[in-house]
């Protein structure tokens, strides 16, 4: 259950705190007060993706923020996600002009996408575009499987859905890529012959630029050594003058920490001078001047190079991996009728699996066809439609898609006597949302969301037809949290919370805020709902009995 919304910096929104209860709750309000914008904060928390052109204020954070209910039910949602589960959580969003984007669940980063499965657990939107959305059959298999408990059925198949598509995919790979002719075999055996030929070492590129630049200086090198040597440790050397210093400070009879420190840093100098004399000393010994040497080791440096070049690679290690890839493609295509058979025979196991999984689905589905036909019917003779027709008409896919081998398509009538069609064909602007009305009231029984948010579906009806609708979504407000958006006083009426939208000038500004209604606020809202603007003494009577009832 949603506790309390939090929103700031939204579209019209400088800041707006909701706190909502359980039962059926209403917000009502003048076309473009922004009824829509509170929810489109709701369902960017559900994980809808955000448009950073939003903003209030370009230069602030939009924060959008939920405090929800959650019951034992919805805890395993959280355990899928490795999410810690609190009973009391904070869904966050804040979006930034900028475009970054960052969703937390009880203060722990998460993505958009772990946001939308966990919200979608939590939370159901019915809004027009819903109603749009209802006639797909995409969306029509969708609500089947929902409503027969094949979800659990669905996702096993998937899992096996996607072992065969990898499956069959790699095998058309094979097909297409890997049985090479004989000339382009002789090819890659020329170019494996070439790379093996050099005989390469890991490290050697590094080392061979290394030794090539000293062999190139090596004269100078010598030179360099040598002359650093003797500043070091000839008679007028470093060395000897140091061992001139430490002479005369050891010569001191006066006694403290400070000319200590001096004797101590001294011979540790010298210590360190002496060892770095020997060390130029014995690397001057390695230095050599050996033409022989330097045309060798550049003339392999240049065939590594050219080697790198050619096949477009910028390191050894990158051209032995090359060399492992050719030698498999070669022994693939040299074995390519085995490697194909033995893939075709594991695909042969999936497809079995797979089969077996497509035809529990088909069961499981076609096992809620009957009662969904009675209770659709049912439920919308009592929204006002005499002679209902629904039937759910499933037929074979010739081939394994997402979702299985079936296709539901809803079919629909409202006239007696009309042969059952296409909903989409058939279907009125009322006629649809009744009949989402009804697929809710079906699907709250099996869901474990915990609120329904129903935005303007009354749309296309009015008067009993209302009347109806509104108790229906009385009666599901007895298990769930239902929030109405509603233009429609019988619907209004029906609230045990209701909350007035509406349009406010401040600072050179229009913002959207919130009241929540008491009673004599309620009369006056429901009035001008049946009456309009001039609100009129029958209004009023009207409204207060439409409370009363």
């Amino acid at each position: 259950m949603i506790q309390s919304i939090f929103i700031q910096n939204f579209a019209l929104i400088n800041s707006l705190n909701l706190d909502l209860s359980k039962g059926l709750t209403i917000l009502s309000g003048e076309t473009g007060s922004g009824k829509s914008i509170i929810l489109d904060a709701i369902s960017l928390l559900c994980g809808k993706r955000s448009d950073r052109g939003s903003l209030l204020d370009k230069d602030k954070l939009c924060v959008l923020e939920a405090t929800l209910i959650i019951n034992n039910k919805g805890k395993n949602i959280f355990t899928d996600h490795n999410l810690h589960y609190i009973e009391r959580s904070i869904i966050r969003r804040e979006i930034s002009h900028s475009g970054k984007n960052r969703c937390f669940i009880n203060d722990h980063l998460v993505t958009l996408s772990v946001l939308n499965q966990v919200m979608s657990n939590l939370i159901d939107i019915y809004s027009q575009n819903y109603s749009i959305s209802l006639k797909s059959e995409d969306k029509q298999l969708e609500l089947t499987d929902k409503l027969s408990g094949s979800l659990n059925l669905l996702s096993k198949y998937q899992k096996i859905f996607t072992s065969y598509r990898q499956l069959s995919d790699e095998i058309l790979i094979i097909k297409e890529g890997s049985q090479l002719s004989d000339m382009e075999i002789d090819f890659l055996n020329h170019q494996i012959q070439e790379i093996e030929s050099l005989n390469l070492q890991l490290d050697e590129k590094d080392k061979l630029e290394s030794d090539v630049k000293i062999l190139e200086n090596s004269k100078d090198i010598i030179e360099s050594l040598s002359n650093a040597y003797q500043y070091l440790s000839n008679e007028n050397g470093i060395l000897s003058n140091l061992s001139k210093i430490n002479s005369e400070i050891n010569s001191l009879s006066v006694s403290s920490p400070k000319i200590k420190e001096i004797k101590d840093r001294i011979s540790v100098s010298m210590i360190e001078l002496d060892d770095l004399s020997d060390s130029i000393n014995s690397f001057n010994q390695t230095i050599e001047i050996n033409p022989e040497s330097l045309m060798e080791k550049s003339t392999r440096l240049d065939n590594i190079n050219s080697l790198l070049v050619k096949h477009r690679k910028s390191t050894i290690v990158e051209i032995l991996e090359l060399l492992k890839q050719m030698k498999i493609k070669i022994q693939s295509s040299l074995d390519f009728e085995e490697i194909i058979l033995d893939k075709k025979n594991q695909l042969n196991k999936i497809e079995i699996d797979l089969n077996k999984a497509s035809d529990l689905l088909t069961k499981s589905r076609k096992s809620i066809f009957h009662n969904f036909k009675k209770d659709i019917e049912s439920y919308l003779k009592k929204l006002g439609i005499k002679d209902p027709v629904f039937n759910i008409s499933l037929s074979e896919k010739d081939h394994y898609s997402n979702t299985g081998k079936d296709s539901v398509s809803f079919m629909f009538s409202a006239n007696k006597g009309s042969d059952p069609a296409e909903i989409h064909k058939v279907a009125s602007g009322g006629e649809l949302s009744r009949l989402m009305l009804c697929i809710s009231y079906l699907l709250s029984e099996v869901d474990d969301v915990s609120s329904i948010i129903f935005d303007e579906i009354d749309a296309g009806v009015s008067g009993e037809i209302a009347s109806l609708m509104s108790d229906m979504m009385k009666r599901m407000s007895l298990e769930k949290q239902i929030i109405s958006v509603t233009h429609l006083p019988q619907i209004a009426s029906n609230g045990d919370t209701h909350f007035k939208v509406y349009k406010k000038d401040s600072q050179n500004r229009t913002i959207t805020q919130v009241k929540k209604l008491m009673y004599d606020d309620r009369v006056h809202e429901i009035a001008k709902m049946l009456s309009g603007k001039k609100v009129t003494d029958i209004s009023i009577s009207n409204a207060k009995e439409l409370l009363t009832t």
